[in-house]
């Protein structure tokens, strides 16, 4: 695991007077399961959005197998096919059907036929726990079943990496097992990982690094035994204090 996919260099995000993002410098390996931790507001999903470019950084570069992203002659649409992205609030077309939700973006954007985008759809459907779903009114299911479809859809792009985004956070209690069961076969399959949770025993069992970023800046990052065992950083030590004690 020692070829960079991902290359983040003194990254900056600014809204407004506002600065979330403080000079970031991170690297990604590839095929690699890395985890972000801290607390709300800490800059956490700010990065995640400026890696598929849902968000334009301020100042600094990120590269992507070598092309620098930021770089406006960028084919930004490419980069998003490349680095997919699944949501807290699942982000589904609930006006379209399960099936219809993973098709869509192959037959527009890959320009794959309708038969080739279904076969794959329900192939990674299958996959999810939700091959007997495919033609149910997206708004009728549960959000652990909104989860797994959005999943789906994001592994019918056939992206280099996957990000997550507080994947857990809208699920009732009962829903989280099932959607971080999906992700760690993800991660069996070699994937490239990169998820930012609250489920701090999840981030333990199923990454090879965490980061755990305050006010915008990586303050620590580790391998999960150094991070979560034996903490270097004053911040962090308190920040997984006061998770384990919750």
């Amino acid at each position: 695991m020692n070829e960079k996919i991902i290359q983040i260099k003194n990254l900056y995000k600014h809204f407004g007077k506002l600065e979330v993002l403080k000079g970031v410098d991170l690297d990604i390996y590839k095929g690699e399961v890395v985890s972000i931790i801290g607390s709300s507001g800490s800059g956490k999903s700010t990065l995640l959005r400026c890696i598929n470019l849902l968000e334009y950084p301020t100042s600094g570069n990120i590269y992507f197998e070598d092309i620098d992203i930021v770089d406006k002659k960028t084919n930004t649409d490419k980069i998003r096919r490349e680095i997919g992205m699944v949501f807290q609030s699942f982000n589904l077309f609930e006006n379209m059907n399960v099936l219809d939700n993973c098709t869509i973006s192959q037959i527009k954007v890959l320009k794959r036929t309708k038969t080739e985008a279904e076969q794959i759809a329900k192939n990674y459907l299958e996959q999810v726990g939700l091959i007997d779903f495919i033609y149910a009114d997206t708004k009728s299911l549960s959000g652990g079943q909104k989860q797994r479809v959005a999943i789906a859809r994001a592994l019918c792009m056939n992206p280099k990496v996957i990000l997550f985004d507080e994947p857990t956070s809208a699920l009732d209690p009962e829903m989280v097992g099932e959607v971080l069961d999906i992700i760690k076969s993800l991660k069996s399959l070699g994937m490239t990982l990169i998820i930012v949770t609250h489920e701090m025993a999840f981030a333990k069992e199923i990454s090879d690094r965490v980061i755990f970023m305050a006010d915008g800046v990586i303050a620590e990052i580790g391998n999960k035994s150094e991070l979560f065992d034996n903490p270097k950083e004053q911040r962090t030590k308190e920040f997984l204090r006061r998770f384990i004690n919750q």
